[in-house]
């Protein structure tokens, strides 16, 4: 009994302290639960209705949070005291609420933040979690330019980013680099992708070794782009993989808002003008006579200084026998350009409900140029929808179409062109005849102005281009997005090209016409698969994807000459056919990615990708490569150390990358070899003995392999009280396994081949700063300014031999593009004769141009680029100027070589070597005396020094008041004045020339000038 009731007792015992136990646990969780409670709610825009996907969303004064998944939903155990919740999303306007149990908030748009968000690695990101280098311009600056091509209204918004003024005519092509040349005969042009479709780019058209090249981006309407954003370092472009080592142009085009539907009208009217030639202008007849008379007497000719035995001996037959027209006073110049007439209009409509938004417009742009005969006009139409079936599924079409002309006649730089004709030309000879026909009696057969009118020559080219983008996007198990996209980019040229005969060789062969034809295609099916998860004070989103693509070219030539008539151009109207070609080719692309990104806190943030290519381009040895970045940024600001800096420091972040891009662009010039460069290929259309054959044309390479380059890149980001912004980037950008053709041994029967040999790095850093002094309800100013230091440097070529050509070298150990030639050491003083240095060293000089050694005399790279800004804001009115600017690079004027004429009688001058000119002994000058015969050879007389400062753009604008607008039922009116390339000061003292802006090269010839603009503009929207 007594051992029975002992147990008993300590079993009940045991059972009073583990019911204790339970109670204490269970009181401490209704305790601690207590303490917090659960809040839920969703977060949508109030723009169009959409969920707000990766909202955060705050407990006010602490770091409790969490984001909204892909439905804009949260939920959040927030403590009991807590009363105030804090919802910010980029790009929208923060909202404070008040805690309740379940809670729906519609966030406004904030445009000064728009550029905060990021449209990279096939989605959307945040600035403020991007680890890598990138930069947004939104719609305000692009619509800016009144160019064709609205790629040209990033120069001097975007550091890093360089567009060489290869033309000024509209339409044409202009070269895009971003952070420096990557490769020598690859591709080094970005890649551009339109509302997630690659569009395809470049040079194109039947004379496009004549520079005269039609610019697909001209196809694109400025007006229904929404934002640009330019990807820099591996973090944002190895996602790309293949196709990014020269950086990604990411287009972002309008889309539709719930809402009531909007109309919105804009229309811009304007004049262009010719740049200011200053001295780089030809003699007039009075001047002209006075150059021959001083280099006809040099020459031993006549009797020197004597004019009337000049013009006798100008005019005899046994002089230089020109025909001199007593009363002519020619301005050749003048004669083929004249001031032209820009013309664009938009209309576009928008609205939509919270099922199915649209955004369609249309457009037409028009430009006489400051040429005769070299025009630009396009018809433009874009239709974005998108429809929500169920909060699961919703599908959508992005498309546009766009149709161009353009005139363009032969590239700069070429002797038929009307601006290389027109500083060819004499002044002493007239454009008309007494009669009042064309003076084709001119001392080189040309009459540039004749060429250029109705019955001129023509190169006429006709572009369709579309872009088409059906998608659809699948929501399912709360944090996953399935989408999948298909995209068809395409382009046809057609073109048509006459030698008429007001130009000697047609007139030679009684006209000549061409026709080219050329369809391409770009086909693209993406399928990406998107997790997005919070868990407490982690974010994860990871992205996996497959990617196909294939390409298409199909191209016919047809020519002939000797028609019966000149009215009729059709070369089917020729007597006696003269070409005749045709070509297709095919490169397809199979993809893998995959991409991830994690933040703690919104303080510390990893990401990082990878992707595996395959290209048909490639040999069987090395057609798959793999491409790959890490990036890590940490956000210093919004640690609890940092608390005491918040009312000084806004912003400290650091962050850097690392990763590789690849190149399949191939650009050799050769057809065969850019698109199969990796197979044994036999051209066909060869004769033996009238039997029909073929022969091996390219050797098979079956090791043959991208191009890749890999990125590093450091960054810091500060901002400072709310008005000083600023963003440094150091970058080391290394391409190995360059193209190169290497010769091959004539044993095998060919005599070269493409192997993967050359390195090339560059280097440099980018400076952003933003700084907005005063805003304030009425008046506002913010300014801003970007600078780019790019070095680039040859790391190894093909042998260890330099490529040595004219008047440049490729060297490693130097930047490609390094001029070497002849140095020129000025004009004797007591001869007026021609001085080089003597030899490749020391400062001995000679008059024998043969003695002379080249030298290494600089690059054509500039040190320093970038852009300013200022942006003001008084009541109603707006002020923006813009200035670019480019420092430390040379300039090369090939041009000048027979522009500043000393040694053709038969030819003209500038004034500048007319003023200049040596005369008489002791002279002090470095324009030689003119003497028939005297040596134009290729030095650094015509090297100058490239840098200048350009007034970009200036545009003021009025917004009429709301109580002028509304009563009419108008929601907005804003009339504006603007202006581009309105000056450009060239700041070196020995350039000449029309224009310091260079091609990447830095040789300039007689390209089409870069004209000045000024518009009248009115926006209005209902």
């Amino acid at each position: 009994m007594l051992i029975g009731y002992s147990l008993l007792n300590k079993k009940s015992m045991s059972m009073k302290k583990l019911t204790y136990l339970f109670f204490c646990l269970f009181l401490g969780i209704g305790l601690v639960t207590a303490q917090t409670r659960q809040v839920t709610g969703t977060v949508i825009s109030a723009d169009d209705g959409d969920p707000i996907i990766g909202a955060s969303v705050i407990v006010k004064g602490t770091t409790i949070g969490t984001i909204t998944d892909t439905d804009g939903s949260f939920s959040l155990s927030v403590p009991n005291a807590a009363k105030t919740l804090v919802i910010s999303y980029v790009g929208m306007v923060a909202q404070e609420v008040a805690v309740q149990s379940t809670i729906h908030v519609r966030l406004e748009s904030d445009v000064q933040k728009l550029g905060e968000i990021i449209v990279t690695g096939y989605g959307v990101t945040r600035k403020a979690a991007f680890t890598g280098s990138a930069q947004v311009i939104d719609a305000n600056v692009i619509t800016k330019s009144t160019d064709a091509d609205p790629i040209r209204s990033l120069q001097g918004s975007v550091a890093g980013f360089q567009m060489s003024a290869e033309t000024g005519q509209p339409g044409g092509f202009n070269k895009v680099l971003i952070r420096g040349l990557g490769s020598m005969n690859s591709g080094t042009e970005p890649l551009y992708v339109i509302d997630g479709v690659p569009m395809t780019t470049g040079r194109f058209g039947m004379r496009e070794n004549e520079d005269a090249t039609v610019n697909p981006l001209s196809g694109l309407n400025t007006s229904d782009i929404e934002s640009v954003s330019i990807l820099k370092d591996a973090t944002a472009t190895s996602i790309y993989g293949a196709r990014a080592s020269n950086g990604v142009i990411v287009i972002t085009t309008k889309k539709g808002k719930s809402g009531k539907t909007k109309i919105s009208f804009s229309a811009r009217v304007g004049t262009t003008k010719t740049p200011q030639r200053n001295d780089y202008q030809m003699l007039n007849a009075t001047d002209w006579y006075d150059f021959i008379t001083q280099m006809l007497g040099n020459s031993g000719s006549i009797e020197k200084g004597n004019l009337a035995e000049a013009k006798e001996f100008i005019t005899s037959t046994d002089g230089l026998g020109i025909n001199v027209d007593p009363n002519a006073d020619t301005d050749w110049y003048k004669g083929v350009t004249r001031s032209g007439f820009t013309q664009d209009y938009n209309l576009d409509l928008s609205g939509g409900n919270d099922k199915t938004k649209f955004f369609v417009s249309g457009g037409y742009y028009d430009e006489k140029s400051i040429v005769i005969g070299k025009d630009f006009q396009r018809f433009s139409g874009r239709f974005n929808i998108e429809n929500e079936i169920n909060k699961h599924v919703s599908f959508g079409l992005n498309a546009f179409t766009s149709y161009s002309k353009m005139n363009y006649g032969a590239g700069g730089g070429y002797y038929s062109d009307p601006i290389t004709q027109a500083f060819m030309q004499l002044p002493v000879q007239p454009i008309y005849k007494a009669d009042g026909s064309w003076n084709m009696d001119t001392d080189n057969g040309y009459n540039p102005v004749a060429q250029r009118s109705k019955y001129g020559d023509k190169n006429i080219s006709k572009q369709i281009k579309a872009n088409v983008s059906p998608w659809v996007r699948v929501n399912f198990l709360k944090d996953f997005v399935f989408l999948s996209r298909y995209g068809i980019d395409f382009q046809n040229i057609k073109e048509f090209g006459l030698w008429s005969k007001l130009q000697p060789q047609g007139n030679d062969m009684n006209m000549l016409g061409e026709e080219g034809n050329s369809y391409q295609t770009l086909w693209t099916w993406t399928n990406t698969l998107n997790w997005i998860h919070t868990f407490g004070s982690h974010n994860i989103n990871v992205l996996i994807g497959q990617e196909m693509q294939k390409a298409h070219l199909d191209e016919a030539y047809l020519a002939g000459s000797n028609y019966p008539t000149d009215l009729v151009h059709t070369v089917e109207n020729a007597a006696t056919p003269s070409d005749a070609s045709t070509l297709f080719r095919n490169y397809a692309l199979s993809s893998f990615f995959g991409n991830a990104e994690y933040d703690y806190k919104n303080t510390y943030y990893l990401s990082g990708s990878l992707r595996r290519d395959g290209s048909s381009k490639f040999g069987d040895n090395n057609k798959w490569g793999t491409f790959w970045s890490i990036g890590a940024k940490y956000r210093i600001t919004n640690e609890s150390f940092m608390e005491s800096t918040t009312d000084w420091l806004t912003n400290l972040t650091v962050r850097a990358s690392y990763g590789t891009t690849g190149n399949q662009d191939i650009s050799t010039g050769d057809p065969n070899r850019d698109w199969y460069p990796q197979k044994g290929l036999y051209g066909f259309g060869y004769n033996y003995l009238n039997m029909p054959g073929m022969v091996p044309i390219q050797i098979v390479n079956p090791d043959l392999k991208w191009e890749q380059t890999g990125k590093f890149n450091a960054g810091i980001e500060l901002g400072l009280f709310n008005k000083v912004s600023l963003d440094v980037d150091y970058y080391i950008n290394r391409t190995t396994d360059m193209l190169f053709n290497v010769p091959l041994s004539m044993t095998t029967g060919y005599d070269e081949t493409l192997q993967n040999v050359g390195e090339m790095e560059n280097k440099g850093i980018e400076l952003l700063i933003g700084y907005r002094p005063i805003n304030s309800r009425n008046f506002g100013w913010d300014m801003s300014l970007n600078l780019t230091h790019n070095k680039n440097k040859i790391i190894k070529l093909s042998t260890d031999q330099p490529i040595e050509e004219t008047y440049a070298i490729r060297e490693a150990g130097r930047p490609y593009h390094t001029f070497k030639m002849k140095e020129y050491a000025g004009v004797d003083p007591e001869t007026g004769e021609q001085l080089w240095y003597k030899g490749e060293e020391g400062r001995e000089t000679t008059t024998s141009y043969n003695d002379a050694g080249k030298r290494y005399l600089g690059e054509a790279d500039p040190k320093v680029y970038g852009g300013f800004t200022n942006n003001f804001r008084i009541f109603d009115f707006d002020l923006s100027v813009q200035l670019f600017y480019s420092f430390g690079n040379k300039v090369y004027n090939n041009a000048a070589r027979f522009d500043e004429n000393i040694s053709n009688p038969w030819g003209n001058t500038t004034k500048y070597v007319y003023k200049n000119m040596w005369r008489n002994p002791g002279d002090i000058t470095d324009v030689p005396a003119p003497v028939n015969g005297a040596t134009t050879s290729h030095s650094s007389r015509f090297l100058m020094d490239g840098s200048y400062i350009k007034l970009q753009n200036v545009q003021l604008g009025y917004n009429l008041p709301k109580k002028l607008t509304q009563p009419i039922k108008v929601d907005g009116i804003r009339v504006y004045f603007s202006g581009e390339n309105l000056a450009t000061w060239a700041l070196g003292d020995d350039f000449r020339g029309l224009n310091p802006e260079a091609p990447a090269n830095g040789v300039l010839w007689w390209s089409f000038p870069i004209s000045r603009k000024v518009m009248f503009g009115v926006n209005i929207n209902f």
